[in-house]
């Protein structure tokens, strides 16, 4: 009794004859109940009572026949999808998501629990039908007591192993052509040429996160959409005057110049016929000034509105000097990635900081030094060697590195919350000034 029993492996045939032997004995019981009015057949037949090499048999249990058929086909359905992710196995998918249930691991189960509306709708499962199911039994039954009427509906569908192996081979390649989708939304994610490949990385992110079924790559396509979405908060518009009544812009994300397929929206204070001329992606603004008086603000404003989300720029001209304005505002989300983290002893090493900075001014500015202190990390981070200018008004994004190994400690029901401060460079004052964080932040590790 104190010894634990190994489990033997039970032959697969086996088991069908145990459960088809059950099958009998719980028509028999229920006949018992209730009472037969109409079946398919005169007779059970043997595929229900017997070994059915190269089938599936689903039985199931429904008000009406047409409820019956519905739920027949989800059992066949789902019972491919089970043989399938009992078979395969994806060197790149984490298919196997692990959930623990009673000390045991339920790779499988969870796997069909959690994609099984998703999986049918995969091109090489289109197929499956009733009409291709090579016999159907009905039983209409009706309760002796309460004369409630029901149908036992079973069939006979085939798939050989053969079919099988085929499903697998075919599984195989579709998730290795979704997991090649990922790499290449990740990969795309800094060299994107146009504003509009936002919103059409966004849509194939969203066609993939249908799909994946494992806890691991549903959070790392998560995690892409979302990177994809927070560009949005990092458009701004660089340029300049170019000439007396000519101003050359484009449209930025994080910084860096993409093409934009929509125009600004342009207007001024004093400037007449101006006109928005498209250049390679760029724009050339051109308007007329001689209505404008010199000595006072005069300014030509462009704006685009990008999902949703204004993005507006004023280019002063004349004696403007009073719009000059600095102001550099930290915002958003900061992301932190570590290059390599280590699990046993709870530490990593290598972090990169990618911070958003909205140039809300007029003036190019500079970044410092930066220090950020991360709950979870047992220092702060500092970076006191940045020393960079950026000329784009708008949002930019901050990227800096740090050296060494941190450890990481346990906090729970902790906000993921960071602070610090940053040191800006006033070009209108010639002098570093400080500035306070207190952002969200995002890692790796967590």
């Amino acid at each position: 009794m104190g010894t634990a029993m190994k489990m033997k492996h039970i032959p697969t045939t086996y088991l069908r004859t145990i459960f088809m032997l059950l099958t009998v004995i719980l028509a028999i019981t229920i006949q018992a109940e209730d009472k037969v009015v109409d079946r398919s057949a005169k007779k059970i037949p043997e595929w229900l009572t017997g070994p059915a090499e190269g089938f599936l048999v689903v039985t199931v249990d429904a008000p009406t026949v047409a409820d019956a058929q519905k739920k027949a086909l989800n059992e066949i359905t789902e019972r491919i999808i089970h043989s399938i992710a009992s078979n395969v196995s994806l060197q790149q998918s984490n298919i196997a998501s692990e959930v623990y249930s009673n000390g045991s691991i339920e790779s499988t189960d969870s796997y069909t629990r959690q994609s099984s509306i998703r999986s049918a709708n995969l091109p090489f499962l289109k197929g499956i039908s009733l009409s291709k199911a090579s016999d159907i039994y009905w039983v209409r039954l009706r309760a002796k007591k309460s004369g409630v009427e029901r149908y036992e509906y079973s069939v006979k569908y085939p798939f050989s192993r053969t079919d099988q192996q085929m499903l697998e081979a075919d599984f195989e390649d579709y998730d290795k052509e979704k997991v090649t989708e990922l790499e290449n939304l990740e990969n795309g994610i800094n060299t994107f040429t146009s504003v509009e490949d936002i919103r059409s990385a966004i849509i194939r992110a969203e066609a993939i996160e249908e799909y994946f079924f494992d806890n691991v790559r549903t959070a790392r396509v998560k995690g892409v959409k979302t990177r994809y979405k927070d560009l949005y908060n990092s458009l701004g518009i660089a340029g300049s005057v170019i000439s007396s009544g000519l101003i050359e812009c484009a449209l930025t994300v994080g910084g860096r110049t993409v093409r934009c397929g929509s125009s600004p929206i342009v207007t001024s204070n004093c400037a007449s016929n101006i006109q928005v001329i498209p250049s390679d992606g760029a724009f050339r603004i051109k308007y007329d000034s001689s209505d404008c008086i010199y000595d006072e603000d005069n300014y030509i404003s462009v704006m685009f509105r990008i999902n949703g989300k204004k993005t507006e720029r004023k280019f002063a001209f004349g004696d403007s000097s009073s719009l000059e304005k600095f102001s550099v505002i930290p915002q958003g989300t900061v992301y932190l990635t570590a290059d390599s983290v280590s699990v046993a002893d709870k530490t990593i090493a290598g972090i990169e900081v990618r911070l958003t900075l909205n140039n809300r001014g007029t003036t190019d500015f500079g970044v410092k030094s930066l220090e950020l202190n991360v709950p979870v990390l047992n220092r702060n981070l500092i970076i006191d060697d940045i020393d960079a200018i950026y000329t784009t008004r708008g949002n930019v994004t901050l990227k800096c590195r740090v050296n060494g190994r941190f450890n990481i400690r346990e906090m729970f029901n902790r906000p993921k919350t960071l602070s610090g401060l940053i040191y800006l460079v006033n070009p209108l004052k010639g002098a570093v000034t400080q500035h306070r964080i207190s952002l969200p932040y995002c890692s790796n590790w967590q």
